[in-house]
């Protein structure tokens, strides 16, 4: 990934779940996420692009969401068991590594919720 902000199908899916404020020709302005439209945001990026680091995340929602905000859902999705993390730092959905979504060779090994500590990444 570039480090410019993404553009393209990954910002439609964001831009459907937030409510427009104001739109002309040349601008759109969106309300910020509150925590549970977050969450949502943060699980259906992991559905599309797989696994995530914290930096990948924030140049999808740069300009919606600060760094802060974007590690407390997701540690309250680590709470949750709904995402895990590895010792890299990425993030998986659960629900696609019980499915077998991840390749074996891509898995890490993970953090259980007790040693997961998004402040040191």
């Amino acid at each position: 990934m570039s480090d410019e902000r993404v553009d393209g199908e990954g910002m439609d899916t964001i831009e459907e779940s937030l409510s427009v404020i104001y739109e002309d020709g040349d601008l759109v302005v969106y309300t910020a996420p509150n925590e549970e439209e977050l969450k949502g945001i943060l699980l259906n990026l992991l559905k599309r692009n797989g696994k995530m680091g914290i930096k990948d995340f924030h140049r999808y929602l740069s300009g919606l969401a600060s760094e802060d905000k974007i590690r407390y859902a997701l540690n309250e999705l680590l709470k949750n068991e709904t995402v895990i993390i590895d010792r890299q730092g990425y993030f998986y959905l659960t629900e696609l590594l019980d499915m077998g979504e991840y390749p074996s060779e891509e898995v890490e090994e993970f953090i259980g919720e007790e040693g997961a500590d998004l402040e040191s990444l």
